[in-house]
């Protein structure tokens, strides 16, 4: 068991809500799964707890269960986890992502004056331009999810995701998560 027993410690695990998080949710697990050891083993080999304890999420959930196997049908609104493979970045190879499936094959997707559109319906506005150096309009499009590709997105402001990078093929969707807290 963890026990905090400086003013440094306590004031450490104040100042970041996420970390404190994240350490009792492990405490929980730990107590809250002592099962036979046949049992563990199957269930370590499909299902994972996720933590998210970066400083800038895209989500806003800090626990998830991860089912690490590839769905095999996938609906708008559920999370879902890929290996980036290229596309966000060399900090985010080898990690496996979770995020929220936006588009569907067949979805119209619509950036116009840097707000995005799934179906006319709002999702929200491209808020990472400065950052990434890109002027106004730049990601400006109209473009139908194509056969066999998904849209990934954090609903979190500043989150980087398939508005910018693209779309995500079936076949680098290896897990489905659920968020836990």
């Amino acid at each position: 068991m963890l026990a905090l027993s400086s003013n440094k410690a306590q004031a450490w695990g104040a100042a970041h809500p996420r970390v404190r998080i994240g350490i009792q949710a492990l405490l929980i697990i730990a107590l809250a799964f002592p099962l036979a050891g046949w049992a563990t083993s199957v269930i370590s080999q499909h299902y994972t707890i996720g933590l998210d304890l970066q400083k800038r999420t895209c989500l806003p959930w800090t626990a998830y269960l991860i089912h690490h196997a590839q769905p095999t049908r996938i609906h708008r609104g559920e999370l879902a986890g890929f290996y980036p493979n290229g596309k966000m970045g060399p900090s985010f190879e080898g990690i496996l992502v979770i995020k929220q499936i936006a588009g569907i094959p067949g979805d119209e997707l619509w950036v116009k004056d840097d707000m995005f559109y799934v179906n006319g319906r709002r999702i929200g506005p491209l808020d990472l331009l400065a950052k990434l150096q890109k002027p106004s309009g730049y990601f400006d499009r109209r473009v139908v999810v194509p056969d066999g590709h998904y849209l990934f997105i954090g609903t979190l402001p500043r989150a980087y995701d398939g508005r910018y990078w693209g779309f995500v093929p079936y076949r680098d969707i290896v897990a489905s998560a659920r968020a836990l807290w």
